[in-house]
């Protein structure tokens, strides 16, 4: 018995090391197989058209080729790049709608060094027959929702190829093509397939869209945004898109020289070149686009033809994942210049105190601060004027002192401009926002979280003592609680 117990010890041990140095490693998760489908050959193609169904929303799916074939070569000057001529195959994956999401050319024989190969003959003199078989992923991809695809696969499965100094014979013995769903991707360098996000433009765009002709006046393209609630007008030129115009070029361009919305042209002050996106750009490529122009919006455009807008909002909507791209762990301070960035802090929403348990981060440690602030007789001139020099998007208003509301760039637009009114006549009392809704520092990231998606604010001002000392912002919010998108973007 004890001989036995001493043999069981010694099994653990040593399985307990493999696990240790990684020979026993777990699996990677290979999902659920929703398809598999089999290749027959004519004429020596296989092809393959088939639908199947995915059931699990914005997760990972995976297409992968199981095969075994044969090759028999002969060369004298040998060059390894012809390999990836070799085999070429074409897949595509499409919507119930027809519509292409996805569309490949490539060789097999890029895979080869995930094949499980056998040689026979002279290998490096000149000729050897070389057996293969793999289970390989081609493509990885994140389907735009749940529901049926199409999928259609051409391979080149037995070839001939001969050219001077160079001869070889493909034949394929077994192919078979699979779909997994809810798969972890393979990521490194050993893994050569592409990775891929199907969501299309087309399906997150909002549309209808408004658009006005670049001879209307701003006083027409403010009631626009006031009557829709939307936040930007593309302006077109003889029917094609040209330019866009959004509430801060209507506040600051119209109303920092003085001017009447009624007596300038939308041409004036839109800007341009407009860069647009087509309905079959992925969602990946437009986010990319937004964070590189540092745009909040990309009109869709086909054929010349306005048909819809993307925005950070509809990216995120859809894609919530995407927050740390649009909200960086940077903060932006006001000072007396467009723009400044302060280090770089680490994500995190604990801190530790000196008794070293975790506490909750406060309002205080992410608030933008020093803030702009002007008393409540101050002329909308003056406040344009502040929202320019420092990059900002609004200002605090305070009444002998005290806070009394909030003056941010649509109040300028809809408030001024749209009634026609002169900027150095009107008093930031006339149009500020109020009564307005303020924290204290103390308060946690998680409650002014909740409080920010209840009363549907961009931006809450800090108050300590009577006196505004901050102002929080979703930017400032999400950038250190990306996980809380959902409850601003939905």
């Amino acid at each position: 018995m004890n001989w036995r117990r001493g043999s069981l010890i010694s099994f653990l041990r040593v399985i307990g090391v493999l696990i240790v140095t990684g020979f026993l490693k777990p699996k990677r998760n290979a999902g659920r197989e929703v398809a598999r489908f089999e290749g027959n050959k004519k004429d020596g193609r296989i092809k393959i058209s088939c639908s199947f169904d995915i059931t699990t929303p914005q997760k990972w799916c995976r297409v992968g080729i199981i095969f075994r074939f044969s090759e028999t070569i002969k060369w004298y000057d040998y060059d390894p790049t012809l390999g990836v001529k070799f085999n070429k195959y074409r897949l595509s994956i499409a919507d119930s709608a027809g519509n292409c999401l996805f569309r490949e050319d490539r060789s097999i024989m890029e895979f080869c060094s995930l094949f499980k190969t056998a040689y026979t003959g002279k290998q490096y003199l000149g000729k050897y027959t070389a057996s293969h078989k793999g289970n390989v992923a081609i493509v990885e991809f994140i389907p735009p929702g749940t529901g049926r695809y199409e999928l259609d696969f051409g391979l080149a499965a037995d070839e001939e190829f001969s050219e001077t100094g160079h001869k070889r014979t493909t034949i394929f013995q077994e192919f078979s093509l699979y779909v997994c769903e809810g798969v972890e991707p393979l990521v490194g360098t050993e893994y050569p397939h592409k990775r891929v996000d199907l969501l299309k433009v087309r399906e997150i765009m909002t549309r209808p869209i408004t658009a006005e002709d670049e001879e209307v006046l701003v006083t027409k393209i403010a009631k626009d945004m006031a009557e829709q609630g939307i936040g930007s007008v593309v302006i077109t030129k003889e029917g094609k898109p040209a330019g866009i115009i959004t509430e801060r070029d209507l506040a600051l361009k119209v109303l920092l020289k003085c001017g009447k919305a009624s007596e300038v042209k939308a041409k004036e002050i839109m800007s341009y070149p407009l860069i647009t996106v087509e309905p079959e750009t992925s969602v990946e490529e437009a986010c990319e686009i937004v964070v590189e122009k540092g745009m909040k919006r990309l009109p869709v455009v086909e054929k010349d033809v306005l048909i819809g807008i993307v925005s950070v909002r509809n990216i995120l909507t859809k894609k919530s994942e995407y927050v740390k791209r649009f909200y960086p762990e940077v903060q932006v301070l006001a000072s007396r210049a467009k723009q400044g960035v302060s280090s770089v802090v680490p994500y995190f929403l604990f801190k530790t105190d000196k008794k070293g348990e975790k506490v909750k981060m406060q309002v205080r440690e992410i608030m933008t601060r020093p803030i702009i602030v002007e008393d409540e007789e101050t002329v909308v001139a003056k406040i344009a004027e502040d929202m320019d020099e420092f990059g900002i998007g609004s200002v605090l208003i305070t009444k002998e002192g005290k806070p009394a509301g909030i003056i941010t760039e649509r109040d300028l637009a809809l408030k001024v401009l749209l009634k026609d009114r002169m900027a150095n006549e009107v008093k930031a009392k006339e149009i500020m926002a109020f009564p307005v809704v303020t924290v204290e520092p103390e308060v946690s990231i998680d409650e002014v979280c909740k409080l920010a998606a209840e009363k549907r604010v961009k931006r809450l001002p800090v108050v300590e003592k009577g006196v505004f000392v901050g102002i929080v912002s979703i930017r400032d919010l999400l950038a250190k609680k990306p996980e809380s998108v959902k409850e601003f973007y939905f």
